[in-house]
């Protein structure tokens, strides 16, 4: 299937940063870890740029709406961090069918006490929603009890060696039933030289892949693979917000759905009247 492609725009995470920063109380400043950089221990700024921690959320969150997410589905956070993400799943979802996964349990109770004002044994919100976790390294979602409805990891493969993607991809694989949409992101490079051929884990060092190397490891996990877009609130005028791709994995064929289509065009038509 031909991919759907939007412009992209410039990169200015410098701009971005100092913007945002700007706008901020010196508590605020604290609070929010805007000063450090990605992979700092801190509830923000350990699962990226604490900059766009809250742009990065609802853009994973309007792409999952765009793909179909709806409050019956159960659904799998892998790496869930701090609940960037997770935090607004929680709350779309009814009770019972959120999924977490995140090795720093740490992270995810710090996460925790800043959305919900509560440690994660504790809280009132995870208590009441019936969401569930599980804290492991080596991809193992067998804590659903079954398949899952959709699958989000963002920026997983974007740390992994071939050996641990192609283990996270097969992981991956065997929760999804014949339906399920899985999202995983990863830094795109256009070289075969550029991409990468060490084995482990690189954190908070990115790693690039190929589409051709990509999709070889989604393929030798049973998967489809799409090269998809994010949507356009990934495009601001002083910068890119992440440059991650995001990619649609499948277990059977797939097409794009009318808001896929639409998002390049949506503002197209846009004129003044008054």
């Amino acid at each position: 299937m031909k991919s759907f492609a939007i412009p992209r725009a410039r990169s200015d995470t410098q701009a971005l940063r100092e913007t945002y920063i700007a706008s901020l109380t010196p508590d605020e400043i604290e609070a929010t870890g805007a000063r450090l950089g990605a992979g700092a221990r801190h509830p923000r700024a350990w699962v990226g740029p604490p900059h766009v921690y809250d742009l990065i959320g609802a853009n994973q969150f309007q792409l999952l709406l765009d793909l179909g997410l709806r409050d019956y589905h159960r659904f799998l956070d892998v790496g869930c961090g701090s609940l960037r993400l997770g935090r607004l799943v929680i709350a779309h979802l009814l009770n019972d069918r959120y999924f977490g996964v995140e090795p720093e349990k740490d992270i995810l109770d710090a996460g925790c006490r800043m959305h919900f004002g509560a440690s994660l044994e504790s809280s009132q919100v995870i208590k009441a929603k019936g969401a569930r976790f599980a804290f492991n390294t080596d991809f193992d979602f067998g804590f659903t009890g079954g398949p899952v409805d959709f699958i989000f990891a963002q920026s997983i493969a974007s740390h992994t060696g071939p050996a641990m993607t192609r283990d996270l991809l097969k992981a991956i694989s065997g929760a999804m039933h014949d339906g399920s949409v899985a999202m995983v992101t990863f830094i795109h490079c256009g070289s075969a030289a550029q991409s990468n051929t060490r084995e482990g884990w690189f954190y908070p060092e990115c790693v690039s892949y190929t589409d051709a190397a990509f999709g070889g490891f989604c393929a030798t996990a049973g998967l489809r693979a799409y090269k998809s877009e994010w949507p356009l609130s990934n495009l601001l005028d002083d910068g890119l917000v992440t440059s991650q791709q995001p990619t649609i994995l499948t277990k059977s064929d797939w097409q794009p759905g009318l808001s896929q289509k639409l998002s390049a065009a949506m503002f197209s038509g846009v004129s003044r009247i008054a």
